[in-house]
């Protein structure tokens, strides 16, 4: 009886599942679709947050390096003028070097004169070079504004 009954409900009705979503899996592949985008894009908003957060940790690590050294310098030369010399050499330096190693490789990317690591070293030569001068130039102009300000203010000081 059992057998008949199997073979009836087969035969005749054989669109007839319990589960009708083993069938469709139109729907399936659409919601797994839509669960890797949204595992992706949360991944992804994870990614650039960290990576902002360990570019923001590298700057302050930089930046406290810089300074601490600056200090240092300034103490075991006795000189508060050579500690803000060390200051913007370092400042200028850093940056100019940053600066001219993408300038480089954009124009490296753009009219194809070099290979990679030769526009990487040359940005970074170039960057040092005009970094140290850059850096000389600042402190000579602090220096000069930090006399003219001294100047200004001791006389206005001495006049009342």
């Amino acid at each position: 009886m059992i057998n008949l009954l199997t073979l009836l409900i087969h035969y005749l009705a054989p669109d007839f599942y319990l589960i009708d979503s083993f069938r469709n899996d139109d729907d399936f592949l659409a919601v797994m679709l839509l669960m890797g985008a949204v595992v992706f894009l949360i991944l992804s908003v994870i990614g650039i947050v960290l990576g902002l957060l360990l570019i923001f940790i590298i700057i302050l690590l930089i930046s406290g390096g810089i300074i601490s050294a600056s200090v240092l310098v300034g103490l075991q030369q006795k000189s508060l003028s050579k500690g803000f010399k060390t200051f913007f050499l370092s400042v200028s330096v850093l940056g100019s070097t940053i600066a001219s190693v993408i300038l480089f490789l954009f124009i490296n990317a753009v009219k194809k004169w070099w290979q990679t690591d030769t526009a990487i070293i040359a940005g970074v030569i170039s960057g040092i070079i005009s970094g140290w001068i850059l850096g000389l130039v600042m402190f000579v102009t602090a220096k000069k504004l930090v006399l003219f300000l001294k100047n200004k203010y001791t006389d206005r000081i001495s006049r009342s």
